[in-house]
């Protein structure tokens, strides 16, 4: 995204796709705190972008997916609401990020384990780590 006043984590969070902004998108009113989040169809917080282009240098055309009832909405929203949105889906990618990586400790350290016994137990050697 290269508006000027998205900052550089909005960049990079909501990578830019090739857009099919249809030409009769128009801008919509201020949307309301968290509306972006919210399906308009089934009530759900469950709407991510699914493609989006900057329109001119103060707002952002996006194409909106309801993952509960995959309902898709076009909307044109200003920058500053581009950059809460994108937050507001980065602080809710942060709890899955965060079980993932407990995900990976708690499996690395039981491989650690079962290596470290099979060592111990002279079940496996160097030959096994060759190419």
């Amino acid at each position: 995204m290269g508006a000027a006043g998205v900052g550089a984590d909005t960049r990079a969070t909501m990578r830019r796709r090739p857009a099919r902004r249809p030409k009769n998108a128009r801008p919509a009113p201020a949307p309301e705190p968290r509306e972006l989040e919210i399906c308009a169809a089934c009530g759900a917080d469950y709407v991510n972008p699914v493609e989006w282009s900057a329109v001119e240098d103060h707002s952002w055309w996006m194409l909106l997916r309801c993952a509960e009832c995959e309902v898709m909405r076009e909307v044109v929203v200003p920058n500053a609401e581009a950059q809460r949105f994108d937050e507001a889906l980065d602080s809710r990618a942060d709890p899955i990020a965060r079980a993932l990586h407990k995900i990976d400790v708690e499996r690395m350290k039981a491989w650690v384990e079962s290596v470290t016994v099979a060592l111990q137990r002279d079940l496996i050697d160097p030959a096994d780590f060759a190419r």
